[in-house]
């Protein structure tokens, strides 16, 4: 596992295969490795994996640092660093969950780093109305004894025992301080958004609904919209859907990318 250091923090990484650049971010509580280890084998085929730990997470570590509305500005602060940093040029940037929110900051804050968005589990806005779900989520972790312990065991093993019940408890606190602060950015800036993106749901994601992803799809001029039969980890629970989906978009958008 690569190391770089980005905004005082030591950001943990993996580089997998050859060819065009793809950013993998993950979702909350999980890792690069963990939360697409469908995908890598996979997809490093045909390009150059990036696959980092986000602040707070796994090695990257420092879960104290997931604090107030400034997480998402940081953590995709964070991302442009390590790439340019790696001076791949312009990069597929594929975002699941939490991971879609920065792949989307990545793109807004730096447009000519990025080819493609792939964006996964996705939301355009949030707000207690259309997405009771994820806000029942994030006011769950102020208490990490009372989550379900799979769920529990899950984050000590990735994280640490002691480190999971700080990350928990403060990224929940974060994500409602930034949806207090402006809770439908993506919403309103989606027309914005010019590159080539694919959005993908799980059509019975009850912690993100289906109308988040088709509200941004519909923002999103060329975009595109793909449903599966499945809950919320679409790349985990449906993987080999997923992977066709994915790189079916980029063979038809970015034909003889391919490293093969």
């Amino acid at each position: 596992m690569l190391c770089f250091n980005a905004n005082g923090l030591d950001i943990f990484y993996e580089l997998h295969g050859n060819g065009e650049p793809m950013l993998l971010l993950h979702g909350f509580g999980r890792t690069g490795e963990s939360d697409w280890k469908y995908q890598i084998p996979v997809f490093a085929d045909s390009y150059q994996l990036i696959a980092p730990d986000l602040r707070g997470h796994g090695r990257t570590d420092h879960p104290e640092t997931i604090s107030g509305p400034g997480f998402f500005q940081l953590a995709t602060c964070d991302m442009v660093a390590l790439l340019s940093a790696l001076d791949v040029g312009p990069t597929h940037v594929c975002g699941s969950s939490m991971g879609s929110t920065i792949a989307i900051g990545v793109y807004f804050t730096a447009p000519s780093l990025v080819k493609s968005l792939i964006l996964v589990s996705a939301a355009a806005r949030v707000n207690r109305k259309i997405a009771k779900g994820l806000f029942d989520l994030w006011e769950s972790m102020a208490d990490p004894d009372g989550i379900d312990p799979g769920w529990a065991r899950g984050l000590a093993r990735m994280h640490g025992e002691e480190r999971w019940r700080i990350l928990l408890q403060n990224y929940g606190a974060a994500v409602i301080a930034a949806l207090d602060q402006d809770e439908e950015i993506a919403y309103r800036r989606a027309s914005e958004i010019n590159c080539p993106t694919v959005i993908v749901q799980g059509g019975k994601d009850l912690v993100s609904p289906p109308i988040l992803s088709e509200e941004l799809h519909a923002g999103i001029r060329d975009s595109e919209l793909v449903l599966l039969d499945c809950e919320h980890w679409v790349q985990g629970l449906l993987p080999d859907e997923f992977n066709e989906t994915v790189l079916g978009f980029l063979g038809r958008r970015f034909p003889g990318e391919s490293s093969e």
